[in-house]
């Protein structure tokens, strides 16, 4: 027997029992009880297909009342007449709860436990059992008349989640609810006394705006921890208040005229040449979507479109919305095979950006994750993650700008708020094409705040002009009747419905749609021939409260097996291919899960890609969109967690079988499957995976993410089953966490990973272990942590042991390594001799065995050693090193390093006074460290730009850098380049004839840098400034005092001429202040014309 045929004999055999009681029980309390059995029986009668999944997470309202009195009238009663007065009592008050469409979840003893939204919701449950309670409360009193009685009623209800569905043994269940709302309903009903209605706080705030209500103190309940809220239910409002309505139906444009208007005025200048900005942002619902479509629907010839839309669950998935875009552009399938989607974006290319294909191409295509070969791969082969990522921008940008040039376009982003970051920095770089070309950008968000959010808010403060924004509001009540008209094609709606639909939908067209639906699948409202007439007067069925009351109540009338259709696929997300789902509806046949899909599509829970092509954009054959994404939410977290995880777990399954090869483009989402479907070992790989291509595109925020979260899958992993692989796999993934941790400047984060890295290693895993001290040593030296980085890197010899035959190339390389990061570190320290006795002892090894970025970076040490030995007077051998480092370095995939030698060349070129050359390195260097993501040479290149730019004497330029240097370098917590920053400043401010800001500045930076554990020998840069505006303001002691500092110890010597006349006016100034003011003047003039003032 099928498990169908079971759930149906079951119901009929209970059904069967409870009407062979009518004798015992009345007919009325009988019919109450099989009144969910019937429904749950229609249901199996009206579908050969699976009932919906069993049990499901629902909001319902519970009514427990207790009726007093039977005891009392036991004693003067016979036993028959007691029951007989207690079924007439229960016959008088369960048509109430069947007006309402309650139903009676069992009777205990003389009480009734009453469902509201169970098994069938409704729109507006916690109203429907206030009035439940309330009419029984007057029924009970009738009674009393009727049969001389005393009897009374005291009720809790309240309302929140709870299981619903079978309960009981194997033997025997039935149809129930469990959870904490039930049990304080109960508790409620307890506490009230004769004649008091009990209510919970979450249904007092359900329908305070019908009911008058008495706060009472709070109790203190059985089995809850805190007080509780309770509320005293008097009686139905005189004058009910306008209450929100909720989401719904698809309409006709109403009440957005002038928004319509001002977007089609931006898209007539665009078309005339002129780019925008336009965003549209409100609450769901309030018509955003629906704009967009009007406004493509009524788009010039001359105009192109595209449009990207952002999912809830695409936060996280790097350049989600931005490859919809580009997809959007091409017009390809997002399961076009690659040989088709690798021709359609290179003809593009070649169309709109000339010969410029190799600049452009091989950065898009890792936008749609297609593989290159040839010399395109080679372009992108040694780009660093931050490099490729910047160069992807750029290539997009251009491709952008070419189109618009060619053809005024409109860049449509849709639900923005669920962006992941990638894509927000896409949207940003093009905002200042929107002033160059006709390029019109429209970005669709919720109101709430979001990086989105604040992104286009900066954006119109700083591209106030050409922008349109619009705060989309409510339709006013007379918008509003006309969207039910344009809905109904009806002109006399009744009255008392027309003002209740208005008091509820609060002016949202989408609310206004749902409500409309809802009475038209209810019968109250039924169309004809492309009109609608009224049945019915809507008193007993009220207009629902909430969305999830709405969206639900839709969902209970579907049949069963659509209904599971629709549950299954909100697992999917909000956009779902149908051979997925088919996965997922084990032993079901295609026709049955088709004609599931043409109903929820008839009914318009969800659209096709055929059918979304009349919306905002087309899916490709076999996809559909939940057609809000509220449905989905609400459908999805009716599910039970232990169905989730199952579902999830074959949704996983089949995206690995359907699409084998696509495993890494899929990581994130298999990832996301796995790991709600608890499968750790499972998740913890794909998002693993997911990781590695976010930090291969230098996503950094989404690395980070996918990272941490496969961590955390990998720590649910049970230690006893935690073997070898589990265990390299949690080290990887540390060293992976640790290494973009430590790029983004977040170093203590990233070493606590590389020590939970070392702690999973294996026995046998030196060169591994030396790696992650290593690095260790590496972040700290970033800090000027001179003796935790000496002794990291102590620990990282020790784990590779002493050299000896038959080293392989790894132990070798990385042994070099050691080195020459110990070399930095003396070079940090002033150890120059040190630096060089290294070098004397591996340059045989460095240039023998070392990679070309090694024996590129030795030359750099080299470089560094003489100018350290130099006090920062390098000699034309320093200079000669530093460009042999440069050219040792060229053609290496480490453009981290390769942009380090860079800037050491520059460096040493400041020093020997060649300015613009310095500035040109530095500014090559700087440009490769953004490209790769390296913030800490980032900061290095900034700060010496301004440098360079002092002694060149260009102050706006020294402003721009030395102002970038100290945000860059606070957030990284380099105090030496804080320092410079704020020297720089000093001397900034003495152009400005800024003596405050000098003040400021230059105390700060000596302060800074006198507080290092070792000395920093730029003073001077400080105290020029200092000295200057000392002198300027007759304080010629204090001058004395800042002069002399510039010989303290560990200082770079100065100049010979500028020493001299340094020192001179010193030795006057001891002798006679005021007399000395010609030479402490020679000094100043000195220090400008050597460029150090």
């Amino acid at each position: 027997m099928s498990d169908q045929a079971k759930r149906t004999e079951k119901l009929v055999d209970a059904i069967t029992a409870l009407e062979a009681q009518r004798g015992v029980l009345s007919d009325a309390v009988v019919d109450a009880a099989v009144h969910g059995l019937k429904q749950q029986l229609q249901g199996l009668e009206t579908s050969p297909a699976q009932t919906a999944l069993a049990a499901e997470r629902k909001l319902v309202t519970v009514l427990f009342a207790d009726i007093s009195g039977f005891t009392a009238l036991s004693e003067k009663l016979d036993p028959e007449e007691v029951r007989a007065l207690i079924n007439a009592c229960f016959e008088a008050l369960v048509p109430i709860v069947q007006k309402y469409e309650g139903t009676v979840d069992k009777f205990i003893g003389d009480e009734i436990m009453a469902l509201f939204g169970a098994p069938v919701a409704h729109e507006d449950d916690p109203e429907r059992a206030l009035r439940t309670a309330l009419e029984m409360m007057q029924t009970i009193a009738t009674f009393n008349a009727a049969h001389q009685t005393a009897l009374s009623l005291h009720m809790g209800v309240n309302s929140g989640q709870v299981i619903a569905g079978e309960i009981g043994s194997k033997g025997r269940r039935d149809y129930s609810v469990m959870g904490d709302a039930v049990n304080l309903a109960a508790r409620l009903e307890g506490a009230s006394s004769d004649g008091e209605i009990f209510v919970g706080a979450n249904t007092q705030r359900h329908t305070a705006h019908l009911f008058e209500f008495e706060a009472l103190p709070p109790l203190n309940l059985k089995g809850k921890e805190a007080p509780v809220d309770v509320y005293r239910l008097l009686g139905l409002k005189h004058t009910p208040k306008t209450a929100r309505g909720i989401e719904g139906l698809r309409a006709p444009l109403v009440g957005r005229e002038e928004e319509l208007r001002e977007i089609k005025v931006a898209v007539l200048e665009l078309s005339r040449g002129a780019g925008g900005l336009i965003a549209l942002m409100g609450e769901a619902g309030l018509g955003k979507s629906r704009l967009i479509a009007e406004t493509r629907a009524a788009l010039p010839e001359n105009v192109g479109s595209a449009e990207g839309r952002a999912l809830s669950y695409t936060a996280g998935m790097s350049y989600w919305l931005v490859r919809e875009l580009l997809r959007d552009l091409l017009k390809i399938d997002a399961d076009a095979p690659p040989t088709e989607v690798a021709r359609a974006l290179r003809d593009s290319v070649a169309a709109e950006c000339g010969d410029r294909v190799a600049d452009i191409y091989p950065y898009l295509a890792p936008l749609l994750d297609h593989e290159l070969e040839g010399e395109m791969a080679e372009r992108v082969q040694f780009l660093g993650a931050e490099a490729l990522q910047s160069r992807m921008l750029e290539a997009f940008r251009d491709y952008v700008r070419a189109r618009s040039c060619r053809q005024p376009l409109l860049l449509i982003w849709e639900d923005l708020h669920w962006s992941d970051p990638s894509s927000l920095r896409f949207l940003e770089a093009l905002l200042p094409l929107t002033r160059e070309v006709p390029l019109l950008l429209l970005g669709a968000l919720r109101s709430d705040e979001s990086p989105a959010r604040q992104l286009l808010d900066g954006a119109f403060e700083k591209f106030a002009e050409p922008g349109r924004r619009f705060a989309l509001r409510p339709l006013s009540p007379g918008q509003s009747m006309t969207l039910i008209r344009e809905l109904l094609q009806l002109e006399d709606l009744p009255e008392n419905m027309r003002d209740i639909i208005l008091e509820r939908a609060d002016g949202n067209p989408f609310f206004v749609e749902e409500l409309l639906r809802s009475l038209i699948e209810a019968g109250v409202v039924v169309l004809t021939g492309g009109r609608a007439r009224v049945t019915r007067e809507i008193t007993a069925v009220d207009l629902p409260e909430t969305i999830q009351g709405v969206v639900t109540a839709r969902i209970d009338r579907l049949a069963p097996e659509p209904k599971q259709t629709l549950q299954k696929a909100s697992v999917l997300g909000r956009v779902f291919q149908e051979r997925v789902l088919e996965r997922l509806h084990e032993g079901i046949a295609e026709s049955r899960i088709m004609r599931s899909l043409v109903e929820l599509e008839r009914r318009e829970f969800v659209l096709s890609g055929r059918e979304l092509a009349s919306e905002t954009r087309a899916l490709e054959e076999g996809d559909y969109i939940f057609k809000h994404a509220i449905t989905q939410d609400v459908v999805y977290h009716s599910l039970l967690l232990a169905q989730r995880k199952v579902l999830h777990a074959a949704a996983a399954h089949a995206l690995e079988t359907l699409f084998p090869g696509r495993s890494d483009e899929l990581a994130a989402t298999l990832g996301y499957h796995f790991e709600r479907a608890e499968a750790a070992p499972e998740a913890a790989h794909y998002l693993g995976r997911a990781g590695e291509r976010a930090q291969g595109t230098f996503a950094n925020a989404e690395a980070l993410a996918f990272y941490r979260s496969a961590l955390a899958q990998v720590e649910r992993i049970d230690p006893a089953a935690q073997d070898a692989k589990t265990r390299r796999s949690a080290a990887h993934l540390n060293e992976k966490l640790g290494d973009v941790l430590t790029l983004t400047g977040e170093h203590g984060p990233a070493r606590a990973a590389y020590e939970r890295a070392r702690s999973r290693l294996l026995d046998g895993e030196q060169i591994v272990r030396s790696r992650l001290h290593r690095k260790t040593g590496f972040s700290h030296n970033l800090q000027r942590h001179y003796d935790e980085t000496g002794r990291a890197f102590d620990l990282a010899e020790k784990e590779l042991g002493e050299v000896a035959d038959g080293r392989p190339a790894e132990w070798w390389e990385e042994k070099v390594q050691i080195q020459l990061e110990r070399m930095h570190l003396f070079y940090w320290q002033g150890m120059a001799a040190e630096m060089r006795e290294i070098a004397a002892r591996f340059r045989s090894a460095v240039e023998e065995r070392g990679a070309p970025i090694q024996r590129g970076k030795f030359f750099q040490m080299l470089a560094l050693s003489h100018l350290t030995a130099s006090r920062y007077r390098p000699s034309e051998e320093c200079l000669e090193l530093a460009e042999l480092s440069v050219s040792a370095s060229e053609g290496s995939a480490n453009l981290s390093e390769a942009s380090h030698v860079r800037f050491v060349l520059g460096l040493i070129h400041l020093w020997r006074g060649n300015f613009a050359v310095a500035i040109g390195h530095a500014q090559a260097a700087l440009a490769l460290a953004r490209r790769v993501g390296d913030r800490v040479i980032e900061a290095r290149c900034l700060t010496y730009l301004a440098v360079a730019f002092r002694r060149a004497g260009q102050v706006e330029f020294a402003r721009d850098y030395a102002t970038r240097t100290l945000e860059l370098a606070s957030k990284l917590e380099m105090v030496e380049y804080v320092a410079m920053g704020h020297a720089n400043l000093a001397w900034v401010a003495w152009c400005d004839d800024d003596h405050a800001g000098i003040a400021q500045h230059g105390a700060q930076a000596l302060t800074l840098w006198h507080g290092m554990d070792d000395p920093y020998g730029f003073d001077w840069m400080a105290l020029w400034p200092l000295a200057a505006v000392a002198f300027q303001q007759g304080r010629l002691g204090d001058m004395i005092e800042h002069l002399r500092a510039l010989f303290g110890p560990n200082q770079h010597p100065l100049p010979d001429d500028l020493e001299a006349a340094t020192r001179r006016a010193i030795t006057a100034g001891e002798r006679d202040r005021e007399a000395a003011k010609t030479d402490l003047e020679c000094a100043l003039r000195a220090a400008r014309e050597a460029r150090q003032l």
